[in-house]
């Protein structure tokens, strides 16, 4: 099997670099996709190792704990995550099962908060919606309070 992928190697640097932008990053993305497929017994597709790469990618976004590539932040941005009074009184106001979920949710997957929990994934999803959808109305009336006030 690792001959057959061999033959495309150009080709898989090139998906790499296209999956993650740093050609280092994506030299270690083909690597450990060729370690992953060693020993494949079925027949695999272009498809299945591109997908593989990407969830390669995806893996140690996750192990470095960062959601997004760097490159694709926008460090422009002057905006603060500190929680001023207002949005701690919005936080207060959730249910306590809606303020712990999305503590969780911090860092923990949906996953890692179901087998925690013992509950269903579907319905620690559906908290959260919720519960962000909450938040976002609470401080879109802040928000209109302030503006007549002014």
């Amino acid at each position: 099997m690792i001959e057959k992928l061999c033959i495309k190697d150009k080709f898989w640097r090139i998906v790499a670099y296209r999956i993650c932008k740093d050609k280092f990053k994506a030299d270690d993305i083909v690597q450990e996709m060729y370690l992953k497929l060693y020993d494949c017994k079925k027949e695999i597709n272009d498809f299945y190792v591109i997908i593989t790469m990407r969830n390669i990618f995806l893996q140690d976004l996750k192990k470095e704990k960062l959601l997004i590539p760097i490159d694709w932040f926008d460090f422009s941005s002057t905006q603060t995550f500190e929680i001023d009074d207002a949005e701690s009184d919005l936080i207060k106001s959730l249910k306590w099962y809606e303020k712990e979920l999305i503590e969780m949710s911090y860092d923990k997957s949906l996953r890692e908060i179901q087998k925690e929990l013992n509950i269903n994934r579907g319905f620690v999803h559906r908290i959260l919606q919720k519960s962000k959808l909450k938040l976002c109305e609470k401080r879109e009336q802040v928000n209109q309070k302030e503006l007549a006030i002014q």
